[in-house]
């Protein structure tokens, strides 16, 4: 039982590591798309304000608007990858982990069937469940 035991507390120290990376990586990739959208803004507002001529001004607009699109893009590739890396190594640690569990769950199913049986036994028949059996001319006798 404490092997299985061991084994359930393993997976789920391996399940909180993981998942906390897994945390750690999109607040990072979320920190580095939002300087990526202030630089993009900063410079947009600096090409803007530059223009002199309003024709100029729309295009300085269009212009400024293809880099942030195009971090958008990436940064929805690498969101849709870490989730997809996070979701395989959860897999690979739960298929791992499986066997390990269904063998704890049948040893202690075993367990568990063993004390009813004996539980059983010492309600059907009282006198076995102290050590002693009676025959039936009703002699009691030791039983080992």
């Amino acid at each position: 039982m404490r092997s299985g035991i061991e084994a359930q507390v393993s997976f789920m120290t391996e399940l909180t590591r993981r998942s906390y990376d897994s945390v750690r990586k999109l607040s990072e990739l979320n920190l580095h798309f939002a300087q990526q959208l202030l630089q993009d803004g900063v410079a947009a507002t600096r090409q803007v304000l530059a223009c002199s001529d309003p024709l100029q001004m729309a295009a300085a607009i269009a212009n400024a608007s293809q880099p942030a699109a195009q971090h958008l893009r990436s940064y929805q590739q690498q969101l849709i990858g870490m989730f997809t890396g996070a979701q395989l190594d959860l897999l690979r640690e739960a298929e791992t982990m499986v066997p390990q569990a269904g063998s704890y769950s049948a040893a202690l199913a075993q367990v568990m069937a063993g004390e009813q049986l004996a539980g059983d036994d010492a309600l059907t028949n009282p006198s076995r469940a102290n050590g002693t059996s009676a025959d039936s001319s009703g002699a009691v006798h030791h039983v080992h």
